[in-house]
């Protein structure tokens, strides 16, 4: 599994829009660019995918700017990762090729297979919320 550019980028655009979600104030491109430090233009491309997959809506104007459709708590992982970098899990190709000649190809997929539903299991069960959540933990720092 990978997470890509775009998926970091959304969702530490998506954790600013949580923040808010209580406030109910948008929050415009310009700003979570500047606050998160990534590039404003590639933020304002995603931001429109995640309109599209209805995790965000814009307001237009002065003051304008986007908000989450839904609260955090409402929003799984899997669905910001799948609109951001698409599914989260797949195997190579070339490896499928000599799944009928190699008992070892098979087995490698088969334990791949089962390795993607472990992971999915564990995505599945993770929102914005858990993810945007403070660490309750203090930090340590060791000398």
């Amino acid at each position: 599994m990978k997470i890509s550019s775009r998926g970091t980028y959304g969702i530490l655009a998506l954790e600013e829009l949580a923040r808010r979600w209580d406030a109910k104030t948008p929050i415009q491109v310009k700003e979570i660019a500047a606050r998160k430090a990534v590039p404003e233009e590639f933020l304002g491309q995603i931001m429109i995918s995640l309109k599209q997959a209805d995790l965000v809506r814009a307001n237009r104007g002065p003051g304008g700017g986007y908000y989450l459709t839904r609260a955090p708590e409402q929003i799984p992982l899997r669905e910001v990762l799948d609109v951001l970098s698409g599914p989260v899990t797949g195997t190579d190709e070339t490896l499928r090729r000599y799944t009928a000649d190699s008992v070892a190809a098979r087995k490698v997929l088969e334990t791949w297979r089962r390795a993607t539903a472990a992971m999915e299991e564990v995505i599945d069960g993770v929102t914005l919320a858990d993810v945007c959540e403070p660490d309750e933990r203090p930090h340590m720092y060791y000398i």
